[in-house]
């Protein structure tokens, strides 16, 4: 009867339980192969802007991290 002024007595819904950090896996796992391509570019490289140089693999290694949810 009164329930516009104390809410309703009937219990809400529960929310769908967002992804947990448990099923995410973390990022030092994930994307090896490139991440070594991309650490070798940028290490070997013999110019002066290796970020230039290593966008190929730069590139794809931010394209593969981003497949599994993280942002570069």
């Amino acid at each position: 009867m009164l329930d516009f002024l104390f809410g309703s007595s009937k219990p809400q819904p529960a929310a769908a339980p967002a992804a947990t950090d448990k099923d995410k896996p973390r990022p030092c796992c994930v994307c090896k192969p490139e991440k070594s391509a991309r650490d070798e570019c940028m290490l070997k490289s013999t110019t002066d802007t290796p970020e230039i140089e290593c966008q190929d693999v730069i590139r794809s290694y931010k394209v593969c991290m981003e497949g599994f949810g993280f942002k570069i």
